[in-house]
């Protein structure tokens, strides 16, 4: 496909004396042995990518299904046993916790367990999978080229991923925290209540309640802000930097051991780094949401292996005849 893209055509004309070979005396012969080759190439190129099309097709299908079936079971087995703890409890345990809270939170935690151990991990693994071939198609092709795309993949990936979290704006934080004391919570309740908030002249109070609530959610926005631009600014700085070391020191080769290594080499090593370090940026999604996704199961498992001091449904104790 390389050949395909970056085919030369070198220059022929009759009048001019001017032909790309010395066996080589009739251009439109020439241009016309290059046109066929051309096409030759091309045809094998469409099989070859409906071949990969369709093995693509078969192992996405393997790939859903397997990871699917298994978080879709474990997540299965993760809710039945929360359950089934929950309903274990003495009825002093839900004294001091209100139903709907506990079910609201386990529905939450089971959920967040289910997002984190699904997709992340597909993806991980798949992308992982991707830049293992790469590497190893760049060390066939042109080892050299190879060992220093391994000494700056670390670098490369972070300034992916740091560019992927700017544009899903997965550095922003967290914005599901919504009560009647933060500041969108003092809006809501200002504006759904504003004929009382008028009649008793509480404007001016609202007013300082949201201006203190800003800065408590708030408290050092221009340092956060710098420090978010930094990074998105150094991904791309560590990106370009690294492509444009990489383009040189493949020219380098190419001047240095021309009959070692060819142009096709280096295209081939090169491209195939590249389109697997491209999908190494969303493998690096989610992981944000480790936190939370541990939190969740801190909380899950903490009531699955909780002992009650009361067990409705165990077999143990005293028995009345």
């Amino acid at each position: 496909m390389v050949e395909l893209l970056y085919t030369p055509i070198e220059r022929c004309d009759e009048s001019a004396g001017i032909f790309p070979d010395g066996n080589i005396t009739d251009c439109q012969e020439y241009f016309d042995d290059e046109a066929d080759d051309m096409k030759e190439l091309s045809i094998n190129v469409f099989i070859g990518v409906i071949g990969v099309i369709c093995s693509s097709l078969f192992g996405n299908v393997l790939l859903f299904y397997g990871f699917g079936t298994a978080t879709e079971r474990m997540n299965k087995r993760v809710r039945d046993s929360t359950f089934e703890s929950l309903v274990r409890q003495e009825v002093s345990w839900f004294d001091v916790r209100p139903v709907g809270v506990i079910t609201s939170q386990i529905s939450d935690d089971a959920a967040m367990i289910h997002s984190f151990s699904g997709e992340p991990i597909r993806t991980l693994v798949m992308n992982c999978a991707s830049v293992l071939v790469g590497l190893v198609f760049a060390f066939y092709y042109m080892w050299p080229f190879a060992l220093m795309t391994l000494a700056i993949l670390p670098f490369m990936a972070f300034g992916a991923e740091a560019e992927m979290a700017m544009y899903l704006g997965e550095d922003e934080g967290d914005e599901s925290a919504f009560d009647e004391n933060s500041s969108g919570g003092i809006v809501v309740e200002a504006l759904m209540n504003i004929r009382t908030v008028a009649s008793l002249v509480v404007e001016k109070d609202r007013h300082e309640h949201y201006a203190t609530a800003l800065e408590h959610e708030l408290p050092n926005e221009f340092a956060k802000n710098f420090v978010k631009g930094s990074t998105a600014g150094l991904g791309q700085f560590v990106q370009m930097w690294g492509m444009a070391l990489m383009f040189w020191w493949g020219g380098w080769l190419l001047n240095n051991y021309s009959g070692t290594f060819e142009l096709r080499d280096f295209l081939i090593s090169m491209f195939t780094f590249l389109f697997s370090l491209s999908g190494l940026s969303f493998a690096m999604q989610g992981i944000t949401d480790r936190v939370k996704a541990n939190k969740a199961a801190e909380r899950i498992f903490g009531l699955i292996d909780r002992e009650s001091l009361i067990d409705p449904l165990s077999d143990e104790g005293k028995k009345l005849n």
